[in-house]
């Protein structure tokens, strides 16, 4: 498992938010708490990602990544969810990814399930159509 592409960038996650903690924190500790009890759920295999997660992430990755959030149970607090996150300078942007919140299961499972409110437990990605010429038919 130490080779999986999957456990290597959750640890280039960790240790970008570790190695620039400061920025993160004044940037994103407002909307979603304390940066190191994020870092230490980081650490334990099967949590969900959230902010500070997707903004270290474009670091990794070199890539810019815009999040959608959907409109239910939204509230004013929620826009940063609906934003393109952007590497840090010096770091420029190779590549483009969108993401979409969501949840296995319908609304009103979810709902049922989460006092009433909507709450998604994952995000899966959003791929562009394919581009299509008169040279395909």
């Amino acid at each position: 498992m130490i080779g999986d592409p999957c456990h290597i960038i959750l640890v280039r996650t960790v240790i970008e938010l570790v190695a620039n903690g400061a920025y993160y924190t004044r940037m994103y500790s407002q909307f979603i708490g304390p940066l190191d009890t994020a870092i230490k759920a980081i650490c334990k295999n099967y949590t969900y990602s959230e902010l500070y997660e997707i903004a270290a992430l474009c670091n990794v990755l070199r890539c810019n990544i815009r999040s959608i959030y959907p409109k239910i149970d939204f509230r004013e607090d929620m826009e940063i969810l609906n934003t393109i996150f952007r590497p840090t300078s010096p770091i420029i942007a190779s590549c483009s990814i969108n993401i979409f919140w969501s949840h296995v299961l319908n609304e009103i499972d979810v709902r049922t399930q989460n006092n009433m409110a909507w709450i998604p437990n994952h995000f899966v990605p959003l791929m562009s159509p394919p581009a299509y010429d008169d040279s395909d038919n």
